[in-house]
């Protein structure tokens, strides 16, 4: 679903970086990657995939209420979507 946009998210990165701009990432962020940009008048730019599955997508919508929850009794960061934080590009 989203490699196919990835990689145009990647050939957007090149082409950036072609024109002599500086690029932050990609960076992950669970169920999106972005990549970061200042454009000319110093605005910083994310340029931003969705990477995410039906299955990670039907999860998260199952925890945000135990999350919200959570935070309204607690304010500690909920761990209910933890392996949301684990880049698979990055194991072993």
């Amino acid at each position: 679903m989203g490699l196919n946009r990835w990689k145009r998210a990647l050939a957007a990165k090149a082409h950036i970086e072609g024109q002599g701009i500086v690029v932050t990432g990609p960076t992950f962020h669970g169920i999106f990657r972005s990549i970061y940009f200042f454009d000319p008048n110093g605005h910083r730019l994310e340029l931003a995939c969705n990477i995410g599955t039906a299955e990670q997508y039907a999860e998260l919508k199952r925890v945000a209420p135990l999350m919200l929850q959570q935070w309204s009794e607690t304010k500690i960061a909920p761990r209910h979507a933890d392996w949301l934080h684990i880049d698979p590009d990055q194991l072993p």
